[in-house]
């Protein structure tokens, strides 16, 4: 039986090969979280091509100047650029985006998920660093208009946890690639050998893992 060490090396050298053929569905570490996390949003379970053009349609002067513009628009006006950019289900992501936008603002009083660890950042001692560092997990974990999994992209995104989200693609890419073990088969126990996997990959972020293995669930999986 191979041990976890033996399958950390395989999923390293698996995400390289994703790497050198999904590239473009790496999140562009240059954009504020937000930004990118509304990316993924859409490129969960749309092609990359069409996510992108959502995101930028939503952050066009000629339509939102920002996100904070994008919060107090209406369901049919985002739902009508989504559906333009091909985005779909248009009707379920749009009320949602918009739920999620609404308690981003109230949370943080901005539209910028790296207030969270600016606090983080200005706290005066280990205690207060602690209790912020709750406080941020809190406020991430209460999100509404996400999937389950999001709060885990985004602490990661955040440097609150390293681990991977345990989502439909993730489940599905390691189980074919024989990275769970026969009693691997609970939550619990999944997210521990995500967490062992991650741990041995130093030249990729969570995050990027993440989007490779959406991708690749996208691309290839379902022609299997």
């Amino acid at each position: 039986m191979a041990t976890i060490r033996d399958k950390s090396k395989k999923f390293h050298k698996f995400i390289k090969g994703l790497n050198s053929k999904y590239a473009s569905a790496l999140p562009d570490e240059s954009q504020p979280l937000l930004d990118r996390f509304i990316f993924y949003l859409f490129f969960y379970s749309n092609p990359v091509t069409y996510a992108k053009k959502a995101s930028k349609a939503l952050t066009d002067p000629k339509e939102f100047a920002s996100w904070n513009e994008v919060r107090v628009s209406t369901v049919r006006e985002v739902t009508n650029i989504l559906n333009e950019c091909k985005i779909k289900p248009a009707d379920f992501l749009a009320p949602r985006l918009l739920e999620f936008l609404q308690k981003v603002f109230e949370e943080v009083d901005d539209a910028r998920l790296e207030v969270l660890t600016e606090r983080i950042a200005a706290a005066e001692n280990a205690k207060e660093r602690k209790d912020i560092i709750e406080e941020a997990k809190d406020i991430i974990s209460a999100l509404p208009g996400i999937p389950p999994w999001g709060a885990t992209y985004l602490m990661a995104s955040l440097g609150l946890e390293k681990t991977l989200p345990l989502d439909p693609h993730t489940d599905a890419v390691l189980e074919e690639q024989a990275l769970f073990g026969p009693k691997d088969r609970t939550v619990p126990q999944k997210k521990r050998v995500l967490k062992a996997l991650i741990d041995g990959v130093d030249d990729f972020s969570p995050v990027a893992v993440h989007h490779l293995l959406v991708e690749y669930a996208k691309r290839d999986l379902k022609r299997k």
